[in-house]
């Protein structure tokens, strides 16, 4: 005999039926959004970071939550709810969504990557921006991962310096020059460019010490080393000019010399004026210490005269010899002369100051070609 199902029976299993119909309903739909949200990984500065809503592919492009990002990355974020907008700003670095127009701008500056792709989806304070974005500050860099659906948001290693790298590279410059004879200040500090090294112009300033007889600041470049850990190192140093300060005060600066050594050294300029003027290079070379005369020496001098011999007439004047330096092997000594062109008078006349080092070998006075400091010049009209 079959079992009558009462309505009230057959009422509550409908019920049941229902409830656990929804329930699985929900179950899957929870399961469906866990799995979008875990579908793209988010890490920012090598930090995994779990926005509130998840990041997505739109048209091949990849969206990741404001928010969470630039709050990663030390940005202070504001939503203005009535004015639709959401910022970030830190001292390096600003950024503003319009959530009303869709726009997006970087440090001020509206920032369109491609005007079919949209910058903003979604709305309010979890709003997705294109990756793009956060390159665009020359210092932070975002990847993705296709195949393994990772986000990279990073400042990167290569980029434009931040402010507090700057610091970082001004101690450690300053650090490294305190360790020479005769550092006294840093007078100019600026970054000419990045990438691979970054590029640092300066003006280094120096006392005489020792023996020196000018102070003088010179301009350098140095390369500037970001390593993986964030610390900084000087790379290389280059100087490209020296400025002597004052030197024409060394006309007043002659010293006591020996009568028969002062006129050997004289002598030894007014050959040297007349090998220049003679285009005599064999007599020239004959001038230098021949402790200093290498064949790559001699070569390049030789390359230099046939190249001035084709392109100029010069001749050359010493208008002034003062010996500034004195001892019973060397002497430095201040002069001052002009190149003038022969076969084109209004062409040029340059004045030279220059100090140049001379050495005696074998009861013999020679130029040291290894110690000649071009001081300055000055056109004479």
């Amino acid at each position: 005999m079959k079992k009558k199902i009462h309505n009230a029976n057959l009422l509550l299993i409908l019920l049941i039926t229902l409830l656990g119909i929804a329930m699985t309903g929900n179950t899957l739909s929870a399961a469906t959004a866990t799995q979008n949200a875990k579908g793209i990984r988010v890490y920012v500065q090598n930090k995994e970071i779990h926005p509130r809503a998840a990041s997505v592919i739109q048209g091949g492009t990849v969206y990741v939550e404001f928010r969470s990002v630039v709050q990663a990355l030390g940005f202070k974020f504001k939503y203005d709810a009535a004015g639709k907008q959401i910022t970030a700003t830190s001292e390096d670095a600003s950024f503003k969504v319009d959530l009303k127009t869709k726009k997006t701008f970087v440090n001020g500056s509206l920032y369109t990557y491609d005007s079919n792709i949209p910058m903003v989806i979604g709305s309010g304070a979890d709003a997705l921006v294109a990756l793009t974005l956060y390159s665009e500050t020359d210092y932070i860099s975002a990847d993705y991962d296709k195949t393994n659906k990772i986000v990279k948001v990073y400042e990167d290693p290569q980029g434009k310096p931040k402010k507090a790298d700057l610091k970082k590279i001004q101690a450690l410059i300053k650090a490294h020059y305190q360790t020479l004879d005769g550092f006294q200040s840093i007078d100019k500090l600026e970054m000419k460019s990045w990438r691979g090294y970054t590029v640092m112009l300066a003006d280094v300033s120096f006392r005489k010490t020792g023996t020196e007889l000018l102070d003088r600041v010179e301009h350098v470049t140095l390369e500037m080393e970001h390593k993986p850990d964030a610390s900084w190192t000087i790379h290389n140093v280059e100087i490209n000019n020296t400025e002597y300060l004052d030197y024409t005060s060394l006309i007043n600066k002659e010293v006591s010399v020996p009568a028969a050594d002062q006129m050997a050294i004289r002598e030894l300029l007014a050959a040297y004026c007349k090998a220049i003027n003679d285009k005599d290079v064999d007599a020239e070379l004959a001038l230098q210490d021949p402790a200093n005369r290498t064949a790559d020496y001699e070569q390049g001098i030789r390359e230099l005269r046939e190249w001035s011999n084709r392109k100029l007439d010069i001749e050359y004047t010493q208008e002034q010899v003062v010996i500034v330096s004195f001892s019973a092997k060397k002497a430095v000594v201040y002069s001052i002369y002009t190149l003038q062109a022969n076969n084109d008078p209004s062409k040029f006349k340059e004045r030279f100051y220059s100090l140049t080092s001379v050495v005696k070998n074998k009861d013999k006075w020679y130029f040291d070609s290894n110690e000649e400091i071009a001081l300055g010049s000055e056109t004479i009209e």
